[in-house]
């Protein structure tokens, strides 16, 4: 695998060369600092762009286009990175070794054409394509209460107040009569003046190819000045955890927990994190699943999730009616006896060996290999042999060193109750 990072004046292009596949992917990454009141129309872009152009007049012409390129697989996503909005459009197609000469090239014009040439006229996007937009992005806002743990940690989040990731990644219904088809062009010509912009390409390809493609069709000239400022600001600590509680008609309830990261070190924050949070509730063979539901059967699920960019972790817990106060207490002693080094060496081995399975498993994957390149760019990564080198060399003091800066912060819980206890409480 070889990489290539060319500075294309107003934008990063990253040329990832392997043999490993019989395709090529390309992804555009357009990125900027996260605005609460950006998110919906973000959303909204995403989504108009997606449906119809200039040349492909429908949602059905582009996707007998995609299909004629040889199933063409094209993805856009509008995710947030630490302190980032990241609205990603990415294409998957077979490299023309396998096919027809200059079908690459192309593939990324068909990409370029979404870019840049969409349905609009005198700076307005097509009407009926924003409330088409509108309309399925309302649905999806509207269907969150029906996922019970991803409403569950919304609402954690939202209890951190103007954080980044205080925000619902969805957006907001409130917004949706603030946006047309005018502003939202206006917002669209803002991304492809003021993001930043990386440009990463995989697989089997000429360098000088690739370069003189995007040249030649990549239409942004603006030059920024980029501050990576990916990582949140810390969460003060708390020295009692800040319980809320909601109820809910269900037959199970739903704990999740925020937990502070403060003060880590850089080797801390990219290695002993990891493996702390395998140990803590990763997977299956943690120590949470093996206290809380193997060995006291208060859970149907238990996990821990780290966000090394948000200065936070994660537990969350589907768990029986009436359990919290048991949970919470299970989890607070697994938490202190981390601290005091009571582990099994074999669940710290285990783990390590886990999280060096999933880098390896990574390169053979073009989005693996993007987004191991992409966070080099974004907070100086490793590459794959050092992190695997670094994650062998966590050891148990890392561990029970880590352990003393991380802190339950607040608790949220969705508790679930039957229809007639609800009523009674009423009455």
């Amino acid at each position: 695998m070889n990489y290539e990072k060319i500075n294309m004046g107003s934008y990063q292009l990253h040329i990832i060369k392997t043999k490993k596949f019989k395709t090529i992917t390309v992804e555009v990454n357009f990125r900027r600092k996260i605005k609460k009141e950006e998110i919906t129309i973000r959303n909204l872009l995403k989504t108009v762009l997606l449906s119809t152009n200039q040349k492909f007049k429908s949602e059905r012409d582009l996707i007998k286009e995609t299909e004629n390129l040889y199933d063409l697989k094209l993805i856009s996503t509008n995710t947030r990175i630490g302190n980032y909005s990241n609205l990603s459009f990415k294409v998957r197609f077979l490299n023309d070794k396998y096919t027809e000469e200059s079908m690459n090239e192309y593939s990324i014009s068909f990409l370029m054409d979404i870019l840049f040439r969409p349905d609009a006229m005198d700076n307005h996007f097509n009407d009926e394509e924003l409330r088409k937009a509108k309309s399925k992005l309302e649905k999806n806002i509207k269907n969150l209460s029906d996922n019970k743990l991803k409403y569950t940690l919304i609402k954690l989040f939202e209890t951190t107040k103007d954080r980044a990731y205080s925000y619902n990644s969805y957006g907001y219904l409130d917004d949706f009569d603030k946006i047309d088809s005018s502003n939202l062009y206006e917002y669209y010509k803002s991304v492809l003046r003021d993001d930043i912009v990386d440009i990463f390409v995989v697989g089997d390809v000429d360098s000088e190819k690739i370069k003189k493609v995007f040249k030649q069709l990549f239409k942004i000239n603006t030059f920024k000045k980029v501050k990576n400022d990916i990582l949140v600001e810390e969460l003060q600590p708390r020295k009692r955890i800040k319980k809320i509680v909601e109820k809910d008609i269900a037959n199970q309830s739903q704990l999740t927990l925020l937990c502070s990261l403060n003060k880590l070190t850089d080797y801390e924050r990219k290695y002993v994190l990891l493996v702390y949070n395998e140990m803590l509730g990763g997977n299956s063979n943690s120590m949470l699943f093996d206290t809380v539901r193997e060995k006291n059967s208060y859970a149907y699920y238990v996990n821990s999730n780290c966000k090394a960019y948000d200065n936070v972790m994660m537990i969350y817990s589907g768990i029986e009616n009436g359990n919290s106060d048991n949970v919470l207490k299970l989890i607070k002693k697994t938490f202190q006896n981390i601290e005091k080094g009571k582990f099994d060496d074999n669940i710290l081995e285990n783990s390590k060996e886990t999280l060096i399975g999933s880098i390896k498993a990574s390169i053979d994957s073009p989005a693996g290999i993007i987004n191991t390149y992409y966070a080099k760019v974004l907070v100086n990564s490793d590459s794959f042999e050092e992190r695997i080198e670094n994650i062998k060399k966590v050891s148990r003091d890392d561990i029970i060193n880590i352990s003393k800066k991380i802190a339950l912060h607040t608790m949220y819980l969705l508790e679930g109750e039957s229809r007639k206890e609800q009523n009674d409480e009423r009455d």
